[in-house]
């Protein structure tokens, strides 16, 4: 009896040093990863009076795994295998970080899926892009931190770019054209020789036929 205490007692005083490995195994991990590694996501999104707001979907979830929104903060439990997140802003970067729901295993990351999401451009829609609406400042989805002054400037400049790049290639058609009929010119010259000197010919025995018949 006395023996058995002892050895209860010994194993009271040895410490458990490795509950994580032996509740959370190498291969339980692998599989939740390939489960969190086949979670895909979309985004939409709605505009509004010169703003957009993103709505996020993501699919494929499971109910061994849940993942963490590093904008809000905010845990997401399974509750289904789809799930949609609305009120995201235009140009922000979005973290999802999917975790074990095993509780030996649960700060033990899994995947992270990062989403940047477009910056909109509220003055995509004005009036002065008619006609270049490929210019970047004129597309929908396009980052700069512009005042409504500094895009009209913008704007300007760049119409006016268009107007010295039109010109600009006028000017090198004509030249293009001149530089073709003189190159023409002095590789061809002697037939415009021959041919001169043939119709003059031509013209002379012409003439001197007249003559004799006259």
């Amino acid at each position: 009896m006395k023996k058995i205490t002892f050895i209860f007692i010994l194993m009271l005083l040895i410490p458990i040093t490795n509950v994580k490995g032996f509740y959370c195994t190498y291969t339980e991990i692998a599989q939740w990863k390939k489960i969190a590694y086949n979670v895909n996501y979309y985004y939409e999104y709605k505009e509004n009076n010169g703003k957009v707001t993103f709505d996020i979907t993501l699919s494929n979830l499971n109910k061994n795994i849940y993942f963490i929104d590093s904008t809000t903060g905010k845990k997401h439990e399974f509750t289904k295998n789809e799930v949609k997140l609305t009120g995201y802003s235009s140009g922000d970067t979005i973290v999802y970080t999917f975790y074990p729901v095993n509780a030996y295993c649960s700060d033990e990351p899994l995947y992270t899926i990062r989403i940047n999401l477009p910056t909109y451009n509220q003055f995509y829609g004005d009036k002065l892009c008619l006609g270049i609406e490929n210019y970047s400042l004129c597309q929908k989805w396009s980052s700069n931190n512009l005042t409504y002054e500094q895009f009209v400037k913008k704007i300007e400049q760049y119409k006016e770019s268009l107007k010295e790049e039109d010109s600009n290639k006028e000017k090198t058609e004509t030249n293009n054209t001149i530089n073709y009929i003189v190159e023409f010119l002095i590789n061809y010259y002697y037939m415009f020789i021959i041919g001169f000197t043939l119709l003059f010919i031509v013209i002379y025995f012409v003439k001197k036929k007249d003559n004799i018949y006259a």
